[in-house]
């Protein structure tokens, strides 16, 4: 990823040291360690390596609360980093694996008491929601979608588009409209959303078994909905007599 140029200066006369300003895509780098390093030849590069363990262990957290989120479901195991495309920063999109970015951790851990950070914490909760799922047996379809309805309804946003229908049916299955909303890494928050979480999964579930009845579904509501919004449009093009 090329992020443009940039002027090594001076860091003070007195100093002997030089800084170089990093772009704002770094942002969520800043009082992270970094190692420094040479790689010379030819074409000499200087490279920044950032320590990103405490973002390392906040996705193991994460984890851990979305286990809690699930768990009258089942146990959905210990994190592996390995079912995961692990990266520095989100990426616009993505196959096979679901990403997890350090910079979403690092922001949700630094904006996090504010309340801030509630759309990167919702990329990390729905990504681990798909792996849940697929650990669960969902097949691929139903686990992305599994994944965007948890956090929807845990946190109160969407993270993918063409599921209107699946969020609106989970939020009446869910029962609730407590959500934690805003970040919180408190486990009781998470706990609290596993009885309505079972009364979601179970619906995938079904959907699981007959594929086709989830297809129809679908199918049914955008028409239905497609008919409204067209009968919407018509009443207000329509001639009213006086």
């Amino acid at each position: 990823m090329y992020f443009g140029q940039r002027r090594i200066r001076s860091a003070g006369r007195t100093s002997g040291s030089v800084e170089v300003t990093l772009p704002p895509q770094l942002q969520a780098l800043q009082e992270i360690e970094c190692r420094l390093m040479l790689r010379d030849g030819a074409t000499p590069e200087i490279i920044i390596q950032p320590d990103l363990s405490v973002a390392y262990n906040l996705l193991q957290k994460l984890w851990s609360l979305v286990g809690a989120a699930l768990a009258d479901i089942d146990e959905i195991g210990d994190f592996d980093a390995s079912e995961f495309t692990l990266a520095l920063m989100p990426p616009s999109h993505w196959q096979r694996r679901p990403p997890l970015a350090y910079v979403d951790a690092l922001v949700v851990l630094r904006q996090g008491a504010s309340g801030g950070g509630t759309e990167a914490l919702a990329r990390l909760v729905a990504c681990m929601s798909i792996v849940a799922a697929y650990r669960l047996g969902l097949s691929e379809p139903l686990a992305l979608a599994f994944g965007d309805v948890v956090a929807y309804l845990v946190l109160g946003l969407a993270t993918q588009s063409g599921l209107e229908y699946e969020r609106g049916l989970a939020q009446q299955l869910y029962g609730s409209r407590d959500v934690v909303g805003k970040v919180s890494l408190d486990p009781g928050a998470w706990t609290r959303s596993a009885p309505g979480l079972r009364r979601v999964w179970e619906q995938f579930e079904g959907w699981h078994a007959d594929p086709s009845s989830y297809t129809s579904a679908r199918q049914r509501w955008y028409l239905a909905l497609n008919l409204e919004l067209g009968s919407a449009h018509a009443a207000v093009g329509s001639p009213t007599m006086r």
